[in-house]
């Protein structure tokens, strides 16, 4: 890798997933647009062919805001168009749910030159603006909850496996092949990337002053949703690579397993041991993240359950699909 003398401000490229995000494009690209950092060549919003009068609002604003059409509808596929269209030397990827403190690319582009790392990115910072979504909010911001995924509440500078999002020297983006759009399950594409990284010898670092605010689902079946496609896409990860990027998935699989197993072969009473216990830890964490404002334990409990085994549901369910020998959606529903 070319190597940048800290005092040079390299340039800058902001990749921006887009489809049918009108109630957040313009607050979060105002976000975007307010960055302190002096040298941002380019904000392309990547847009998957949005109906919903997303393009109309991007293309009324300024550049460097551009709009780039993304035929492959993907996250994934957004950030290759986007890579392959970059003029910066460093590429930091964005997210139309997430808004951007005015030093977030500058705190970006001085780890990834402090530290040599080949990606680096903060924590995911969920706000909820609901009831439900506060309680996502205090669930998946704990250890409790999400058990030891470190981008999700870490207060220290480190190594990781992953981080939210990214940013990476543009070069090193193209080396590696850019994301996988093809053969992945829909939204496996970050911690893929980063596995791959890993595995080439580069790392990835996390530094909490890296700073964004990420505006999590709302409802319990957008939630499901989300977690059993999370877990579906360990499982397409695990049939490209032959082995895991992190030991996470089987603790909700194994939580699908062991009520599996006991419901058949265990004997009364035992049947029920694996949920029961499983809805206990739910409560407790419940009341253990219910210290935060506005968050009710009974939906702390609740959102604690959907993550664990709508996940652990995925995961099975990618597994299944391995062992039947079908392909995963690249794209979700309705846009294949």
């Amino acid at each position: 890798m070319e190597v940048h003398p800290a005092t040079r401000q390299p340039t800058v490229t902001v990749i921006l997933p887009t489809l049918n995000e009108r109630r957040w494009i313009i607050d979060c690209l105002r976000t975007l647009l307010e960055q302190r950092y002096p040298a941002i060549d380019q904000i392309l919003v990547v847009d998957g062919g949005s109906t919903d009068g997303t393009r109309d609002l991007v293309e009324s604003l300024p550049a460097p805001v551009e709009l780039v059409d993304n035929p492959g509808v993907t996250a994934a596929a957004a950030m290759n168009v986007g890579i392959a269209a970059a003029k910066g030397e460093v590429i930091c990827r964005a997210d139309a749910h997430t808004f951007y403190t005015p030093d977030y690319v500058e705190r970006c582009v001085a780890v990834l030159l402090e530290t040599g790392a080949v990606n680096v990115g903060g924590p995911m910072r969920p706000v909820g603006t609901t009831n439900f979504g506060r309680a996502v909010a205090a669930v998946t911001s704990s250890p409790f909850g999400v058990g030891p995924g470190r981008f999700h509440y870490a207060t220290e500078r480190q190594v990781v496996d992953t981080v939210y999002l990214g940013c990476w020297w543009t070069d090193d983006l193209r080396r590696h092949g850019g994301y996988d759009d093809r053969v992945l399950q829909w939204a496996a594409e970050d911690q893929e990337l980063n596995f791959r990284l890993r595995r080439a010898g580069g790392t990835v670092v996390l530094d909490p002053a890296i700073t964004s605010y990420y505006f999590p689902r709302e409802t319990p079946r957008a939630l499901w949703r989300q977690y059993f496609n999370y877990g579906m896409a360990k499982a397409s990860t695990l049939a490209k690579h032959g082995t895991l990027p992190t030991w996470r998935p089987l603790a909700p699989a194994a939580l699908v397993a062991g009520t599996v197993v006991g419901a058949v072969a265990g004997r009364g009473a035992w049947r029920a041991a694996v949920p029961v216990a499983h809805a206990v830890v739910c409560g407790a964490v419940g009341l253990a993240v219910s210290r935060e404002p506005g968050v009710a334990p009974h939906r702390a409990a609740a959102v604690t359950g959907i993550c664990h085994w709508s996940y652990g549901l995925g995961f099975w369910a990618g597994v299944g699909r391995i062992l039947r020998g079908r392909r995963f959606d690249t794209r979700p529903a309705g846009h294949r």
